[in-house]
C-alpha cells in the first residue's frame, strides 16, 4: 500500500494526504496547485501536486491526515522554481525557530 505525504513548510510537520473521490477531471500533476490545511500549525499550504510526495510503504498510525481543499484548473505558466522556492521556505522558516529559540536576549 502506497500513500501520498506532504511536510509542512511551516512547522515542518508531516501529513498524509487524503484524495477526494473521483479526482477532478481539470487536475494535472505538474501544473495543478493543490490547497491543503496543516493539521498541526493550520497554515494553509498551496503546492504543485509534483511536490506532494508519494510514499511506498503504508502509512504509520501516529501520521495525520488532511483532505485536499481545493484543486486548481491547469496553470498555463507554471512556477519552474517552485520546488526551490518550496525548500526556502521551509529552511527560512527553521532559520527563524532555530533563531528564536538560541539567540541571546541582551
Amino acid at each position: 500500500m502506497a500513500y501520498d505525504s506532504l511536510r509542512c513548510p511551516n512547522c515542518e510537520h508531516s501529513f498524509r494526504v487524503i484524495w477526494p473521490e473521483p479526482l477532478p477531471s481539470h487536475y494535472h500533476y505538474l501544473n495543478s496547485k493543490i490547497t491543503m490545511k496543516c493539521p498541526h500549525c493550520g497554515e494553509m499550504n498551496e503546492v504543485y501536486g509534483f511536490i506532494i510526495d508519494k510514499i511506498k510503504s503504508a502509512p504509520e498510525p501516529g501520521i495525520p491526515s488532511v483532505e485536499v481543499l481545493s484543486i486548481s484548473p491547469r496553470d498555463p505558466n507554471p512556477d519552474p522554481d517552485a520546488r526551490r522556492n518550496y525548500m526556502q521556505r521551509m529552511w527560512a522558516n527553521r532559520h527563524a525557530r532555530y533563531k528564536a529559540t538560541y539567540s541571546q536576549t541582551k
